[in-house]
């Protein structure tokens, strides 16, 4: 990943190492403990980043004395840090502020998304992933989920994934990022047991999505009716709560069909690509076996399709389920 925009924060870490490190210890020095933790995690952040010398010429600038060269300061950002801390601390403080910094700074990746849901619905999710990613995943999130979620994987590979937590080296932190952004994006369609503390709207939609979900038949409707009337994006977010993708693998067969009626085959397909199998085996098991081939033969023609593409195809059913809902076509309790 190359540089796009340096903060002050990153300026400080590249210059940090270009100084080499007695100076980068006295420096380091001049700033307090939180502003030396800010500084470790962008030092921790730049490790992946593609450092070009145009970039530091930038920082460096001012210190003509220097020599300008970007192509060293990828290798040495870790080693800067340690050496710096060590320097400024004894090795034994500066293993703990390090272990912090790299605590705090892994608190900040997405993983904290997947706090509150169903550790069975995670295990899903991940269970045809490769156990090097498995293990990524579960050495990075809270160790109650993470135990849950081994639990819910198949027996025989279990052993293999606590192998790799066990021996793999620290992974990138860009990487992480990109693995944890992609996991929340395969978690849109299920419900959540509690919202994370983080996130305060999500929590009060599915409270008020829970409520209504509880009242009599067509009082939901008709207070979405008239919220819309007056906020249709906030009655959008609550209906997306009221029912889920996880959801239609418990639509009876009969409701199912009326749902596949107004379906595209096609759509059908793409929306199965990224799909847990009770909700496949419920579509599916509303069809005729002629449709049930052409549509699984649809699937494997479409080959590797964007995640965002699968989703977007989900949600379409999705609004079509609502729709029917709505109109009294179909009722889903």
């Amino acid at each position: 990943m190359a540089i796009k925009k340096l903060n002050g924060v990153q300026k400080i870490a590249i210059l940090m190492t270009a100084i080499g490190e007695e100076a980068a210890t006295r420096l380091m020095a001049q700033f307090d403990e939180t502003e030396q933790t800010r500084i470790g995690q962008a030092l921790i952040e730049l490790e992946d980043v593609d450092i070009q010398d145009p970039d530091v010429e930038r920082i460096l600038e001012d210190f003509r004395e220097l020599t300008r060269s970007g192509g060293v300061f990828k290798a040495q950002l870790g080693r800067t840090l340690d050496t710096t801390m060590t320097k400024l601390h004894g090795a034994a403080e500066a293993n703990k502020r390090l272990e912090s910094i790299r605590n705090e700074s892994r608190s900040r990746y997405p993983f904290l998304a997947l706090r509150g849901f169903r550790s069975a619905d995670l295990a899903k999710v991940i269970a045809t992933e490769h156990p090097q990613l498995q293990a990524i995943v579960l050495a990075n999130i809270d160790s109650e989920q993470a135990a849950e979620i081994l639990t819910g994987l198949p027996e025989d590979m279990r052993a293999a994934i606590v192998t790799r937590m066990a021996t793999m080296e620290e992974p990138p932190p860009a990487l992480l990022r990109r693995i944890a952004a992609e996991l929340v994006e395969r978690t849109r369609g299920l419900r959540r047991e509690a919202q994370s503390k983080d996130s305060p709207e999500e929590a009060r939609l599915s409270v008020v999505a829970d409520i209504l979900n509880a009242t009599e038949q067509g009082v939901d409707k008709e207070i979405l009716k008239k919220l819309e009337e007056s906020n249709e994006d906030l009655g959008n977010k609550i209906r997306e709560k009221l029912f889920t993708w996880s959801d239609l693998a418990g639509v009876d067969k009969r409701t199912m069909q009326k749902i596949l009626q107004g379906i595209d085959t096609k759509l059908l397909a793409l929306s199965l690509k990224r799909s847990d199998p009770e909700v496949t085996d419920a579509l599916l098991g509303a069809t005729s076996q002629r449709t049930r081939d052409m549509v699984l033969e649809e699937k494997e023609l479409l080959g590797a399709v964007a995640l965002k593409e699968v989703l977007e195809a989900q949600r379409q059913i999705l609004a079509t389920v609502r729709e029917l809902n709505d109109s009294g076509e179909i009722t889903i309790n």
